[in-house]
């Protein structure tokens, strides 16, 4: 597949799977921001200060996920000339 050209539906399918899993994403991080106090002045979240305890524990499986996601994105950015900040 390395030596096939790309298509325009191919690079824009791609470009729009991407926009929706960070679009989730973000969402996500949203949840968290409005429910988890941070530490000090930071962006850390601080979960032994939440109320909702099982928030720690959903944010430790997604970030593993996200974590995941984010290593091969590079690849797939540079196989379909595609770009996004993350």
């Amino acid at each position: 597949m390395e030596n096939q050209e790309i298509s325009n539906e191919e690079k824009e399918f791609i470009k729009s799977q991407i926009e929706t899993m960070l679009k989730a994403r973000d969402e996500f991080f949203a949840v968290l921001d409005a429910n988890v106090p941070k530490q000090g002045n930071s962006n850390v979240f601080d979960f032994d200060a939440c109320k909702d305890k099982s928030l720690k524990e959903l944010y430790a499986k997604f970030y593993s996920y996200d974590y995941s996601i984010r290593k091969i994105l590079p690849y797939v950015y540079k196989r379909f000339g595609v770009s996004f900040n993350v």
